[in-house]
């Protein structure tokens, strides 16, 4: 069977392209994509050819959501059934692709849910397919799995309820960040140079918002914290000069959760570090379970990322999109690919 994908031949450069799916076995299921959602930072390293664990071709994207239209007996003892939607998070290519964990930026998929999907206590325990709920359209979810990546963090660490929170970057995971800790009870201080960004944290929920283009940061923490410090200081922005400057924030003994990609070399103060005696996470990848539980979040009203959305575009875009975002064009923050009637 053809589809239609979208494509990195090479950095820097983008492509729609016809190709031909691998065929299906017994655990796969075929999925006709509806929206496809982009990882910003994730997919623009991967644009510019910085992760090195990914090669060329590649077809990018790890969330997907989309209709069953056809699948393996396997498949079918899990308990999926045709026409069920789900949000998955990679599929199987042609030869001669880079078989990594993403590629769901492609009108049609061929899904494997029986490989590495069952819970293994003290596993790394990945996100592969999960059913989406039926009260929720592909909109409402098609951001969760980054919902999910901020849950690795926060439950890596344990984020008590009352504690004080820094969420350190606004952009998707940060917002969800914010969400979450919420609902785990913690007081939470969003912090950007992006003023529409903390806004939306506001409506999210944060207690409290610092601008860090005009305001010091160490001195907004220590009116925050009473000069105590942040219990816990979750950071998505990935710069290692932004941490320098926000790590003196954490309390004595704190926790910081290192909640994003940081490319090789780091310039890290890690003497500021040593004065803190501080727990450090560095979380990886998502699990199934925290993206279903985001989407029931979702269904019940307790987690929106609507409003996060900014463009939601068709697939012969891609080349524009991307540019935008490697380029920082125009502002931006949920990016979809709509692949309905294509």
């Amino acid at each position: 069977m053809k589809t239609k994908a979208i494509v990195f031949p090479e950095a820097f450069k983008t492509e729609i392209m016809e190709l031909e799916l691998p065929p299906m076995a017994d655990s796969d299921i075929l999925v006709e994509t509806q929206i496809s959602a982009i990882s910003v930072g994730t997919e623009r390293w991967t644009y510019i050819g910085k992760r090195s664990e990914i090669g060329f071709p590649s077809v990018p994207g790890y969330m997907g959501i989309g209709k069953i239209l056809e699948m393996g007996k396997g498949a079918a003892a899990r308990g999926y059934k045709i026409g069920d939607v789900v949000n998955f998070s990679n599929s199987k290519l042609p030869k001669g692709y880079d078989e990594t964990w993403m590629g769901t930026h492609l009108s049609h998929a061929v899904v494997d849910v029986c490989t590495d999907v069952d819970w293994v206590e003290g596993g790394f325990n990945i996100m592969h397919c999960e059913k989406v709920p039926k009260n929720c359209s592909p909109e409402d979810v098609a951001l969760t799995q980054l919902c999910a990546v901020a849950m690795r963090g926060i439950e890596m660490a344990g984020v008590p309820a009352a504690s004080k929170v820094l969420i350190n970057g606004l952009g998707i995971i940060g917002q969800f960040a914010v969400q979450v800790c919420r609902l785990k009870g913690a007081y939470v201080a969003a912090s950007d140079v992006d003023t529409k960004r903390m806004g939306l944290a506001k409506k999210y929920g944060a207690d409290w918002t610092i601008d860090a283009s005009s305001q010091n940061i160490l001195a907004e923490a220590d009116k925050i914290t009473n000069g105590e410090g942040f219990d816990v200081i979750i950071d998505t922005a990935s710069i290692p000069a932004v941490i320098n400057q926000i790590f003196p924030a954490l309390k004595l003994y704190g926790k910081f959760i290192f909640q994003g990609w940081y490319p090789p070399p780091s310039s890290l103060d890690l003497n500021t570090f040593h004065t803190k005696l501080p727990t450090c996470y560095f979380p990886c990848a998502h699990t199934g379970r925290a993206t279903m539980t985001a989407m029931r979040w979702t269904a019940s009203g307790k987690l929106d990322s609507r409003k996060m959305i900014t463009h939601c575009v068709k697939p012969e875009a891609a080349s524009d999109i991307y540019k935008m975002i490697e380029q920082n064009k125009e502002p931006f923050l949920g990016v979809l690919f709509d692949w309905r009637n294509n």
